[in-house]
């Protein structure tokens, strides 16, 4: 059947006909004309529910976001090979004046299979303080073709400042291993963190905890050693010789706490490491800790075991903990340490959210830089308004009056210090 001229022009019964009135006024909800329609309240809650929808797809985002830039514990890993020894003689520059020696422990980086294997054989040395003669070092892999020249340099150091000493290598596949065997409860806390360096910091309280030994970051350098009198090897009868745990005092108690987890030592399963993780679990379990997983320093790394310090009770166990001083066994601000040196490469940086951490991510795009000693930036920036005829603070010019005199070493080794 043919529709008609008039059926077909005919409105359909949903089309919507405006009408005026001979005043020019719209017959519906007494509007004057179509552009009152934005002044109606159908509009206005239009607008409130669109931008309630934009903040939760911007929230979902944020989530997903985080989500997606932390990093995972691998769920395949290779097969824990006592054989799997990485040869690092290679890793010390050819001017070094102190070769490592060939076929000793210090010329290779063994396996923690090998370590478990020596020490249920006992045969595993021991200094007078009771601290195995153990160097633990973490990297992703062990797959070390990637490892930048200074990060060989520093980790070969050690082989030769202490070569009959075992040079561990752990990496991703080997901390999660040790979670599930020595401590699983913890392995929900572990597995939750959401930067890979929250898994490195508490790694190291374990493993001090299990094996006992020295953990040293690797950007840590030895320059004289740490088995010494005022190191890891204190005189029985000296006010030291109580000591079972040696932390480096911080650089930065303000900032770090008293402590930092960088270079460590201890005798296995001492009641410290106890302390740290049933806080580092307390810690875990804050709201914001669980959501955004909070800054690194205070959940896991120098905060941790600081604050886990100073909260114990007076007592033998507290007695135990020492800090060794952070100019023999650090120098992060001069750049230059007799024992060992922390060349504070920041590397730990890992702020994948700036929006959350963005003091953070300020400071590890700072640290990352260059690698000079942080005196020789205050320095240069002291200098530079010197020459500007600009008057520094009092703190300042106490820091330029004791150590102006090192400007010009610096500026030979490192040059010009564009970045400050």
């Amino acid at each position: 059947k043919y529709k008609t001229r008039a059926e077909i022009m005919e409105p359909k019964a949903s089309t919507v006909v405006r009408k005026r009135k001979p005043g020019g006024k719209d017959d519906r909800a007494g509007l004057n004309s179509p552009n009152d329609i934005s002044k109606s309240a159908v509009p206005k809650a239009m607008t409130a529910r669109s931008t309630i929808l934009t903040f939760a797809c911007c929230a979902v985002a944020l989530v997903l976001l985080k989500w997606a830039t932390s990093s995972p514990p691998k769920t395949y890993c290779h097969k824990d090979d006592p054989k799997n020894d990485i040869d690092i003689t290679s890793w010390q520059p050819p001017d070094d004046p102190r070769p490592i020696p060939p076929g000793s422990w210090g010329a290779k980086l063994t396996t923690p299979a090998k370590l478990e294997k020596l020490r249920d054989m006992g045969q595993l040395p021991v200094l007078p303080s009771g601290v195995p003669k153990v160097i633990h070092q973490t990297w992703p892999s062990r797959d070390v073709t990637g490892v930048a020249p200074h990060y060989r340099k520093w980790s070969a150091s050690w082989g030769a400042c202490h070569p009959d000493w075992l040079h561990v290598l752990w990496d991703d596949c080997d901390i999660r291993r040790l979670f599930a065997k020595h401590l699983p409860d913890f392995l929900p806390v572990y597995d939750a963190y959401p930067n890979p360096v929250q898994r490195a910091d508490i790694f190291r309280c374990l493993v001090l905890k299990e094996y006992g030994g020295l953990y040293a970051d690797m950007d840590y350098e030895c320059s004289g050693g740490v088995d010494g009198p005022t190191g890891l090897n204190p005189p029985a009868n000296s006010p030291q010789g109580v000591c079972k745990v040696f932390i480096v005092n911080s650089p930065d108690p303000e900032h770090d706490g008293v402590l930092q987890n960088a270079f460590m030592a201890s005798v296995p399963e001492h009641p410290y490491w106890t302390a740290v993780f049933d806080l580092a679990v307390e810690r875990r379990s804050t709201l914001s800790g669980r959501i955004w997983g909070e800054i690194p320093i205070q959940n896991t790394g120098p905060g941790l075991v600081s604050d886990a310090y100073t909260m114990l009770p007076e007592g033998e166990v507290k007695k135990g903990v020492c800090g060794l001083n952070n100019t023999e066994f650090s120098g992060q601000a001069l750049g230059q340490a007799p024992n060992a040196i922390h060349r504070n490469a920041g590397s730990w940086c890992a702020c994948r959210f700036p929006a959350i951490n963005w003091s953070c991510w300020k400071k590890c795009k700072e640290k990352k830089k260059t690698y000079v000693p942080s005196m020789y930036r205050d320095l240069t920036r002291y200098k530079r308004s010197i020459d500007r005829g600009d008057k520094l603070s009092d703190k300042d010019q106490a820091t330029w009056d004791q150590y102006g005199h090192l400007f010009g070493s610096y500026y030979e080794k490192y040059g010009e210090f564009e970045d400050i």
